[in-house]
């Protein structure tokens, strides 16, 4: 037996006693809507001759946790903190809830809830307990024209015939929740021209400005990790090439400067892995439960990011540790294996990211910019480790041509990035948007006199550098993250 709701919109006065039953029977605090009744309207006046005649339409659609029968909740929950049953219930332990709030993003329709005071994320669990004492939920028994009601999914599909797609609805072919709803006579208006009028009243709980900001930090400083690895081991590739073939006729200084500078700058990744990982602790609502993070490795992207985290620190540890004893052939091998889990690291991350539900974050452009916020803010990373090695009066002439191509690649890198930021589409936070783009400007104009200017002038170029790209980065980071806008 797989249970279902059934709604009739046709006949729904939009009361919302179930809303306001559902709230008062599990206790729910401000904010938190785990049914929730949207009001769909739409429609204009229009003169016609002396006269306004109007076609405004509106009808109501009430809404809990759907139980679907491919939950995606269930899918991309890290720690399998949600169970379906034999009923077809999806029911969220909060015992293993890390409160990542990843379901809440995956979820088409909203239905996990975060809970700030909890810690955890909250969901409609059909008033189980109800069920069990022989009861219907709390927002069936409430509803006075008996148009919400509920019973075993194969006797509802043979009196409605099937899954009607409703706007604000989506994905009910795919996701095949197990709700039936009787359209009302404006649902075809309501998709092509309707609009959810009282979002303010059911949006779930709205993210403070900075709560996204653990996020932020972590994603960018493991993707400058990550590119300052690759930076570095094109480096030791490039050095070591040239003391293979040409033994080495340039400097006498071939044969351990690069070792060192390399050494330097493999040294800072791990502090900077680390700090990364600290880091989002500080986003998850119960990190005790952190430990669970690897416990869906089969469907959720997010425990294979942690997963893809984790070997890449390992592939870096050995790294310094083979180049440390000077194992030159350990360290090549570990460090390009290394390279490849960076790579794999940044893919996991696109992909945790990669909803329908959240059309700015579905398709090319999230791929696209992780992997050039890797390329520059490692690149310039490894750079500035090079410029502040540069100082040295030793080091001065042999490092001075260096920069030149430095200077072209964060052209070249930032000038995706404003492409990329003049391609979005995101009406909001404007003055956020215009100061990325004046610092996107300024950086591509140093890189360009990175390219002409003395190397003398070059060295202290790539600290402002340096500073104006990571602060563009956290700004673009900080919009990408506030653009999840929604339908529910």
């Amino acid at each position: 037996m797989t249970y279902a709701f059934i709604f009739d919109a046709s006949a729904c006065t939009g009361c919302k006693a179930c809303q306001v039953a559902c709230k008062d029977k599990n206790n729910l605090p401000k904010g938190i809507l785990w049914r929730r009744v949207y009001e769909i309207s739409g429609g204009s006046w229009h003169k016609a001759g002396k006269a306004w005649q109007t076609d405004v339409f509106a009808y109501n659609l009430s809404l809990a946790c759907n139980h679907c029968e491919h939950a995606i909740c269930a899918g991309v929950c890290p720690v399998n903190a949600y169970t379906k049953r034999e009923d077809g219930l999806v029911i969220l332990d909060i015992d293993k809830c890390i409160g990542c709030r990843y379901c809440s993003w995956a979820c088409p329709y909203g239905a996990p809830q975060y809970n700030p005071a909890a810690g955890h994320m909250t969901k409609c669990n059909f008033c189980v307990d109800n069920l069990e004492a022989g009861e219907p939920p709390a927002c069936v028994a409430a509803c006075p024209m008996r148009v919400l009601d509920y019973g075993e999914q194969e006797a509802i599909l043979s009196q409605t015939g099937g899954r009607a797609e409703i706007y604000p609805m989506q994905q009910v072919n795919k996701r095949e929740p197990n709700v039936f709803i009787q359209p009302h006579q404006s649902v075809k208006r309501g998709a092509a021209e309707g609009t959810v009028a009282n979002w303010e009243e059911i949006a779930p709980h709205k993210e403070g400005k900075f709560d996204e900001a653990p996020l932020v930090a972590f994603s960018l400083l493991t993707q400058m990790a990550v590119g300052a690895f690759w930076t570095i081991e094109l480096i030791y590739l490039a050095f070591s090439s040239i003391t293979l073939l040409y033994n080495h006729p340039f400097d006498s200084r071939v044969t351990d400067l690069p070792a060192r500078l390399t050494l330097t700058s493999v040294l800072t990744i791990g502090p900077l892995l680390g700090i990364a990982l600290l880091v989002s602790f500080l986003h998850l609502g119960t990190p005790r439960n952190a430990w669970r993070a690897l416990a869906n490795l089969g469907n959720s992207w997010l425990s294979r990011e942690i997963l893809f985290v984790g070997l890449f620190g390992i592939g870096w540890a050995l790294t310094a540790f083979w180049q440390l004893t000077q194992m030159e052939f350990l360290r090549v091998i570990t460090g390009w294996l290394t390279a490849g889990l960076g790579a794999g690291l940044i893919y996991c991350m696109v992909r945790v990211y990669r909803f329908k539900t959240i059309p700015a974050w579905y398709g090319w452009r999230v791929m696209v910019g992780f992997f050039a916020s890797a390329l520059l803010l490692g690149r310039l990373l490894v750079i500035s480790i090079l410029a502040l090695e540069s100082l040295r009066p030793a080091n001065n002439t042999y490092f001075a041509d260096s920069f030149q191509g430095a200077g072209w690649g964060v052209v070249v890198l930032l000038g995706v990035q404003l492409a990329l930021a003049l391609s979005a589409r995101q009406n909001a936070h404007r003055g956020t948007r215009r100061l990325r783009l004046g610092l996107i400007l300024t950086g591509i104009g140093l890189g360009a006199a990175l390219t002409i200017v003395p190397s003398s002038v070059g060295i202290w170029l790539i600290f402002p550098i340096f500073i104006i790209a990571s602060l563009e980065e956290v700004l673009g980071r900080w919009l990408f993250y506030t653009s999840r806008e929604r339908l529910m």
